[in-house]
């Protein structure tokens, strides 16, 4: 099931999302939401590009 979520941003920031979601013929609900899962996988990936914490301590010099 999809969830919701609301917001609130600057209007000049609303004004460019508004031509993006016009030049896309999407609403501006359907294209923040797609950004916000471009956001999310990419954040994923560079989250699996890194390597995992070492268990070991490091010495102090």
């Amino acid at each position: 099931m999809a969830k919701r979520v609301s917001t609130s941003i600057a209007e000049g920031i609303y004004d460019l999302l508004q031509e993006w979601a016009n030049e896309e013929r999407r609403s501006i609900s359907g294209l923040s939401a797609f950004i916000l899962e471009q956001a999310v996988r990419e954040r994923q990936k560079q989250m699996q590009k890194q390597s995992p914490p070492s268990d070991e301590k490091q010495e102090k010099s």
